[in-house]
């Protein structure tokens, strides 16, 4: 692993009972969590999760795409943010 910092985009959509995280990139570390906070937590700790599951069975890790791409797919209104996670910690 040369780099154990990485940063996929993530679509964030806060509620008033619950934020949800999608990354386009990697579906499966997307969450739902009624805590802002706590589903920040949770999106990098699952991004982190779900690379190194995809590493441990040699399966190829599909590069994240450029902020600005997934920004001009959802639109202005949406949240868009990096979410970074270094892959070291887990």
């Amino acid at each position: 692993m040369a780099d154990s910092k990485v940063a996929y985009p993530a679509i964030i959509q806060p509620s008033d009972h619950q934020t949800k995280i999608h990354f386009p990139d990697l579906p499966a570390a997307d969450v739902v969590d009624p805590d802002a906070q706590h589903a920040l937590l949770r999106a990098k700790i699952g991004l982190a999760i779900v690379i190194i599951d995809l590493e441990s069975h040699y399966e190829t890790v599909p590069s994240p795409s450029s902020l600005a791409d997934v920004k001009a797919q959802v639109g202005t209104d949406a949240q868009v943010e990096l979410i970074w996670t270094d892959l070291s910690q887990y």
